[in-house]
């Protein structure tokens, strides 16, 4: 199942190439259902990915290993793959960092060991140009300002154009991830491991390019980072521009994943995974076509199948930008976490979202049966006569409408002994049916649905890694239940028959994305909605 949550992300996040790589088949000892298998996970890589996504397969094992001309043709489609660039992380700068260090004066540790500390990093620059003032994100700890940028000799550089017969030991050079700036000792392969000159040369200019080896220095960051630091998970940092350095309201278009079993609910807490951040926050969920009014009507909880409107609150991100929702990340025993995916709509802070209320009404007198005096509904006479019309319901399914504001002479006419007068808010209201005086009456009206205004930041600090790696065989165990797939049995089917199911699955999702996109007319005609452009 992990397998496929890497999907959903590389689909939400961006998939620049993917190539799928199926392993283990030589456990199966029937060929037939290795080839039904093999075919059923071709179609099923296929919807996650596109059509026609390349699916390589490794079978046969040669003294517990895969053969050479299997890892050698496996090796030359990865040469092969095109990339194609993402236009989200081409306007962002970022660096995966290769180089961490505290620099913390001394002085102030001994003073105090959970003071702020001052950290630097170093990796090449991606993306685009980045310059001081800026500001980063790290991943799982928060957004920081760039107290300073560096930039620093290549620590890998590429080899001359000259032609070299031959590699002598001497001349190897292998550039280490995450390396103390000092000599490092080697196995018996490699004398010695030659490490980048730590002279730094500062940049005269203000932007520095990608493609650039730099050190990035930050302040103010809690003491965690450091004293948590592994140096086998990676650290990305990633530029923010000033609009994502707000928060505010965002609009989203949001589907619940098919394989998710539970529904997500209105205001519950869900974990977002959008660019560069991660954060929790309270969502409501709304139908996506708009009222009269404009607004979206609430609903309790997520559609099947389907996509709906959502509305939270966080730091704003750009229009298209995608993003996941996970409902509980500390829970690994799940199925499949990917709760939902969804679409940044807009930043529209006047957009509405209410829900349906039922307002009640005391009847004051019935009168020939089919008409009848309320109140207790409206405010004024005025209220009624704006609300002219608007449907007024029974407790017994009787169904009316508001006709007028009640006549004064009328009201006093039908006063009772001992009834204090009431001269505005009565409203004559007709009915289809006779009404009795048991009846409760009411009409629905429409609340504006508050959005609450919270979220928090998700720091790595927040949960422990639920595969530990201090503890070998429970990280096994935990693996081997999250990649276990459990095919339905049933008959066996060709390779052709199973072409066949994909096909008309994929164009069952099309019919039904027609039918979504057309409107019933009063006459039986259909027509195709207007398509809403947001800008």
């Amino acid at each position: 199942m992990e397998t496929f949550e890497f999907h959903t992300l590389l689909q939400v996040h961006g998939t620049p190439k993917v190539m799928g790589v199926l392993t283990h088949l030589d456990k199966f000892e029937d060929k037939n259902k290795m080839s039904e298998t093999k075919q059923r996970l071709r179609l099923q890589f296929w919807t996650e990915i596109y059509d026609g996504a390349e699916l390589f397969y490794l079978s046969g094992l040669d003294r517990g290993m895969y053969r050479k001309s299997q890892i050698h043709k496996l090796a030359r489609f990865i040469s092969d793959m095109k990339l194609h660039p993402l236009s989200w992380r081409a306007a962002h700068p970022y660096l995966l960092v290769d180089h961490f260090e505290d620099i913390t004066p001394p002085e102030r540790l001994h003073m105090d060991r959970k003071c702020y500390r001052k950290i630097s990093l170093a990796g090449y620059l991606r993306g685009c140009n980045i310059k001081k003032g800026n500001k980063v994100h790290i991943a799982g700890v928060g957004d920081f300002p760039i107290a300073g940028i560096t930039k620093l000799a290549d620590p890998c550089p590429l080899p001359s154009t000259a032609k070299m017969k031959g590699l002598s030991v001497k001349k190897l050079f292998c550039y280490a991830l995450m390396p103390a700036l000092t000599d490092l000792l080697w196995d018996k392969c490699l004398d010695q491991i030659d490490t980048p000159d730590e002279s730094v040369q500062f940049s005269n200019v203000d932007e520095i390019g990608k493609g650039t080896y730099v050190m990035l220095e930050v302040c103010d960051v809690p003491f965690e980072m450091v004293e948590t630091f592994d140096p086998c998970h990676p650290i990305l940092v990633g530029g923010i521009s000033l609009e994502e350095e707000n928060v505010g309201y965002m609009q989203a278009r949001i589907k619940q994943h098919s394989w998710y079993t539970k529904s997500l609910k209105t205001r519950d807490s869900i974990t977002i995974s959008i660019g560069w951040r991660r954060y929790q926050t309270t969502p409501v969920f709304a139908t996506e076509e708009t009222r009269r009014s404009g607004s979206h009507e609430m609903l309790r909880c997520t559609p099947e199948n389907t996509y709906c409107f959502a509305m939270f609150w966080g730091p704003l991100a750009f229009r298209n930008t995608g993003f996941v929702v996970v409902q509980n990340v500390a829970d690994d025993k799940a199925a499949f976490q990917i709760a939902a995916t969804g679409v940044i709509l807009g930043l529209n802070q006047a957009e509405k979202i209410v829900m349906e209320c039922k307002r009640k009404g005391t009847l004051y007198k019935i009168i020939n049966g089919n008409t009848a005096l309320i109140m207790d509904m409206f405010k004024s006479d005025l209220d009624v006569t704006r609300h002219k019309n608007v449907v007024i319901n029974t407790s017994s399914g009787v169904r009316g409408s508001v006709v007028e504001a009640a006549r004064k002479k009328l009201v006093y006419k039908l006063m009772r002994k001992g009834d204090q007068p009431r001269e505005e808010g009565i409203a004559r209201c007709a009915f289809y049916r006779k009404i009795i005086s048991s009846d409760e009456f009411f009409r629905v009206v429409w609340k504006p649905v508050q959005v609450p205004r919270c979220f928090n930041p998700f720091t790595a600090s927040q949960f422990r890694d639920s595969l530990d790696k201090d503890d070998p065989t429970r990280r096994r165990q935990a693996l081997g239940q999250r990649r276990d797939v459990v095919c339905s049995e049933g008959e066996s089917r060709t390779s052709e028959q199973l072409r066949k199911e994909y096909k008309i699955k994929k164009k069952q999702q099309v019919m039904k994305k027609k039918k979504s996109q057309m409107l019933v007319l009063p006459q039986g005609k259909k027509r195709f909605k207007k398509r809403v452009k947001f800008y």
